[in-house]
């Protein structure tokens, strides 16, 4: 029961972190910088936490905060690029673009912690990148990878570092004080960038109304229950599952997104999200192998 609410969990995310996407759209479009938004989204996301997790929290020893605290970084790095690459591209580019963090995830843990790639995972970078070639393809422009794109990919590696980090420290900490520690992480950096760098900036010209309202729920939805669920999730489940319905997100995000009329639907965004949604799923699917011991022998294995 615990792997079924684990998987449902994951589905509940990635339907959300899909409605995160146009979200921050209508967040941008307030005026808010992005420094102030992530302040705003992780710092009620980190109240939340703190209020129903206070006793974990209180408790925590030296070791779940810094594991959390390196999640954290990671996902600050993350969500600031994202955000940055999306003012500049369209909200299905930056989901469909941000999902091939799964096919970095297994490089990531190569670095990492010295877990060696299974063999297609060489090839598949190659047919991503198909994928996103077709999905910056504009009619009369040509191939059109912009900027934002670039940042998008970006973040989508640090996505990657941190899907691999958690899957390693997640199995024996605490998920609500793994998850207030790298939450709180990401507000108190996302201070420090607004103090250093957009304090000046912050007040000018804000739709305050469209801002707060979009900043509290990615606060409330996208960031505390889906990185609750998140974290949850992968306690008790595989890596393979939480990979495959993840990558879902994007598929959310770009329906959203052309559903609020925020881009044209377009025959580009579907053939190049298809390649690199079926390629996110070739990545995590084991097909059986055959193996022959001799005459008349033989054993299927995974």
């Amino acid at each position: 029961m615990k792997s079924i609410y684990a998987d449902l969990s994951l589905l509940i995310t990635t339907i959300v972190w899909g409605t995160g996407f146009p979200g921050m759209v209508y967040a941008l479009e307030s005026g808010m910088n992005i420094s102030f938004i992530l302040l705003i989204r992780f710092t009620v996301a980190s109240l939340i936490l703190f209020a129903v997790f206070s006793r974990q929290v209180f408790r925590m020893k030296k070791r779940e905060f810094m594991r959390g605290a390196v999640a954290g970084i990671f996902l600050f790095l993350a969500f600031f690029i994202q955000t940055v690459g999306l003012q500049f591209t369209t909200p299905s580019n930056n989901a469909f673009i941000t999902a091939t963090y799964v096919i970095m995830v297994p490089f990531m843990s190569w670095l990492l912690f010295r877990r060696r790639p299974r063999r297609k995972f060489f090839i598949l970078p190659f047919v991503t990148f198909l994928g996103v070639a077709i999905l910056t393809y504009k009619p009369g422009l040509g191939f059109h990878f912009t900027i934002g794109d670039t940042f998008t990919l970006v973040c989508a590696a640090f996505f990657a570092l941190h899907v691999a980090y958690l899957d390693k420290v997640s199995k024996d900490t605490d998920t609500g004080v793994l998850t207030f520690a790298q939450l709180s992480t990401a507000a108190v950096l996302s201070l420090l960038y607004f103090l250093s760098v957009d304090y000046g900036q912050a007040g000018v010209s804000i739709n305050w109304s469209q801002g707060l309202i979009w900043t509290v729920y990615l606060g409330v939805f996208a960031t505390f229950l889906a990185y609750f669920l998140q974290t949850f999730a992968q306690k008790h489940t595989t890596s393979t599952k939480t990979a495959i319905i993840l990558s879902c997100e994007s598929l959310f995000g770009s329906l959203f997104s052309v559903l609020l009329g925020l881009e044209p639907f377009t025959i580009f965004l579907v053939m190049g999200g298809t390649v690199i949604l079926s390629s996110v799923v070739i990545s995590e699917v084991r097909l059986p192998q055959k193996r022959r011991f001799g005459a008349g022998k033989e054993e299927y294995i995974a």
